[in-house]
């Protein structure tokens, strides 16, 4: 009986060792699969190459509008629900003006953006905080295209009736998703080491201006929405 017992036993063992290194290696192997994948969504697609001066062939009006626009703003960051107008106002090639008052006026931030550096002209306190203000950069950068990158790719996707344009430089990806029938850009990523950091979704084009636009990380609780006023 005892021998039987200790049989039984190594044949239960070994399963259960079989059955780990099977598992494990499904693992493994979906790991690598996923990888894989996120290294470069578009590789299978049609590329063409740009040169950085030909950055304007991407159809977004925003960074290129000589108009003041303005937004009504929520922003959500943690706790905090702000409320107010955003106004945006193009001063210079590559310098842009960005303001945030209350609906009575009262200034809650005023930034100036110079060739993708935000320079502080005013910021409540408790808002002026180093990592708040690094945040604030990175957002309007990306909604107003003036990161700096070394590459410009378009991609095309005609399955998705997309394209898709994607500024890299280093790890840092950013991508404008350009509907191909309204020609707009509908969908904006920004993505760090093929993990998605940020999103905007751009809705219901005014012209060439986008009326809504929400902007999202995915990293820390900070969510904007904006609604087209001018």
């Amino acid at each position: 009986m005892k021998s039987e017992f200790r049989i039984q036993k190594i044949k239960i063992l070994h399963i259960i060792r079989n059955s780990k290194f099977v598992i494990l290696n499904s693992i493994f192997f979906s790991i690598l699969v996923v990888i894989s994948s996120c290294s470069n969504p578009y590789k299978k697609l049609s590329k063409q190459d740009y040169s950085h001066s030909q950055i304007k062939n991407i159809p977004y009006a925003l960074p290129y509008s000589e108009k003041t626009i303005i937004y009504k703003t929520d922003i959500r960051f943690y706790k905090n629900d702000i409320s107010g107008l955003l106004i945006i106002k193009k001063t210079d090639e590559s310098v842009y003006r960005i303001a945030l008052t209350t609906q009575f006026g009262l200034k809650i931030f005023d930034f100036e953006l110079n060739q993708g550096n935000l320079n502080v002209k005013y910021c409540v306190e408790y808002l002026n905080k180093k990592i708040i203000l690094n945040t604030f950069e990175m957002d309007f950068n990306l909604l107003l295209m003036q990161m700096n990158f070394e590459s410009l790719t378009a991609y095309d996707n005609k399955m998705e009736s997309q394209r898709v344009w994607q500024l890299k430089s280093g790890k840092l990806n950013y991508n404008y998703i350009q509907n191909i029938n309204s020609d707009k850009i509908e969908n904006i990523r920004f993505k760090k080491r093929n993990s998605e950091k940020i999103s905007l979704g751009l809705h219901s084009y005014k012209g060439d201006i986008p009326e809504n636009i929400s902007l999202q990380h995915h990293n820390i609780k900070l969510e904007m929405n904006l609604k087209l006023i001018q």
